[in-house]
């Protein structure tokens, strides 16, 4: 009995196999954002290997995440430096129509309007390094495509701004999270990503 549980396939060993890469995948993508610049190779990197290792089967996911991380080094630069200017510029603006509707100079319903607008601007910047990880597009096609993308699919824009914000809180807040948070919502991510994507993917050939 004790064998077969801790036997490589058993359900027991396959649960701990995949916290451990949970882990390992949270503190590699940490690791790859101190830089700053290379957040988005990171992020393309732990969604390409969440989605490889945990949806689709590879058994080695943190090897995945190597070498996605090199092969979208250098075409995630701009788009980094864009999305992060962009995401700093709402949330400050959020900041500023904050006070200005405590103080009564504005109205909450501007306030509540900037927060739509950061929710969708987060939730393209969700998408562009997913994108990026299955796609091969120059930097004005990937914004492109993520700007129609999350148009086109505009609730789950929203949901991947609130889900990515909700993860950036937690994280600042607390500590522990950061050891397990970032692989699992860019794993929740995919359920929320790769219907949007489906219809521009190649059909899978007969056999595989």
């Amino acid at each position: 009995m004790s064998r077969s549980i801790f036997h490589p396939d058993s359900a027991l060993m396959i649960t701990l196999g995949q916290i451990t890469d949970c882990i390992f995948l949270s503190l590699f993508w940490l690791l790859g954002c101190f830089p700053v610049v290379t957040f988005g190779a990171s992020a393309a990197a732990l969604y390409d290997a969440v989605w490889r290792g945990f949806r689709q089967g590879d058994k080695h996911p943190w090897q995945r995440f190597v070498h996605s991380f090199r092969q979208n080094f250098v075409p995630s630069l701009l788009p980094t430096v864009l999305v992060l200017a962009v995401l700093a510029g709402m949330l400050r603006l959020g900041v500023y129509t904050w006070n200005q509707a405590v103080y009564g100079n504005l109205s909450w319903a501007v306030f509540s309007g900037e927060v739509f607008l950061m929710l969708v601007a987060a939730g393209m910047g969700s998408l562009i390094f997913p994108i990026l990880s299955r796609f091969e597009n120059s930097t004005a096609q990937l914004l492109g495509n993520a700007f129609r993308l999350g148009f086109a699919h505009l609730p789950g824009t929203l949901l991947l701004g609130f889900l990515n914000a909700a993860t950036l809180f937690v994280c600042l807040r607390w500590i522990f999270p950061l050891f397990f948070l970032p692989a699992l919502t860019a794993l929740i991510s995919t359920w929320i990503i790769e219907p949007m994507l489906k219809p521009y993917l190649p059909e899978p050939e007969e056999g595989e």
